[in-house]
């Protein structure tokens, strides 16, 4: 039987057919990244039956034999840590798509654009990620646990931290994770936060160390809080404009619905005045039902700053 490591596509297909070669791919993409599979989840994903999942397992394991083994109590195809090796060529950010978006064959294929595109800065990415930031993050996520990690974080401490990663999320192409962070040597300081992917690094797995019920209750993740705005009287009719073909908007009130978790996000990306300072020429809208936004706890800073 021939080896294939971190091959593309096309090569797998070359030796399979492209049904059972997509599903070869799928697989590994959640043994690389979830941690595990089960044939059910294959079975879902693609409307095939048991025998042939269970074909596809086999062949896994056969042509990978190093990557996985059957967990005899959930009957799942769990990673081999130590020995996991690629299949299928999946990019870190092709990876993130896949999981946001749901597996498609397409993101894996060599294409040709339909028309002459052309690329500045191909290398370019908004944050380059390295894979071993993305996978420990989200097979802790799939399987409830912790990871030990550094952080560069904004006020340079980068001592170890233990988190339990809950979420991903992206804004503007930059990745980022919620995860509960513990801090046993102080306590007033656990909760769950925001990290940037591309910030982590000396990342370990830490599949013994399980959250409580109180790490696994967000109720800022869970939250949703709503902005209701409208432009600055003091901008420019040019300005308002462009504003409005920037974001896609019409009409001078509208209103912006996220997690409470996000709310940083959503106020800064708007440019949006919870102070009343009008001396911040950069901020575009003002925020009409503040007082119901500040009887939200976790939003008590955004209103400080």
């Amino acid at each position: 039987m021939a080896e294939f490591h971190d091959v593309h596509l096309e090569l797998l297909v070359e030796a399979y057919s492209l049904p059972q070669a997509e599903r070869l791919a799928y697989i590994d993409l959640c043994i690389r990244y979830l941690g595990s599979i089960s044939r059910a989840e294959i079975m879902a994903e693609f409307k095939v039956a048991q025998a042939a999942a269970s074909k596809d397992l086999a062949l896994y394991r056969e042509l990978k034999p190093g990557n996985c083994s059957i967990d005899t109590a959930t009957k799942r195809t769990i990673i081999s840590h130590g020995s996991y090796t690629p299949l299928v060529q999946i990019s870190v950010h092709t990876a993130l798509n896949l999981i946001q978006y749901g597996f498609s064959r397409s993101e894996l294929m060599q294409k040709r654009p339909m028309l002459p595109i052309d690329e500045i800065d191909p290398l370019y990415l908004p944050e380059r990620l390295k894979e071993e930031q993305v996978y420990v993050v989200t097979r802790a996520i799939k399987g409830r646990y912790a990871i030990k990690c550094s952080y560069g974080s904004e006020s340079g401490e980068h001592g170890k931290r233990i988190l339990f990663p809950s979420a991903l999320f992206v804004d503007r192409k930059n990745w980022y994770f919620r995860a509960y962070d513990r801090n046993d040597s102080d306590p007033n300081l656990s909760g769950f936060k925001n990290f940037k992917l591309s910030r982590i690094f000396d990342v370990e797995q830490e599949e013994s160390i399980l959250p409580t019920v109180a790490e696994l209750t967000d109720r800022e993740w869970n939250e949703e809080v709503t902005f209701i705005i409208a432009f600055k009287k003091d901008l420019r009719p040019e300005i308002v404009d462009k504003i409005s073909r920037e974001f896609s908007i019409s009409g001078s009130v509208h209103s912006v619905t996220c997690r409470a978790a996000l709310a940083w996000y959503v106020k800064t990306n708007w440019k949006i005045d919870l102070t009343g300072n009008n001396n911040n020429g950069w901020l575009y809208f003002d925020v009409l039902n503040k007082e119901a936004l500040q009887e939200v706890k976790c939003l008590e800073k955004l209103f400080e700053e």
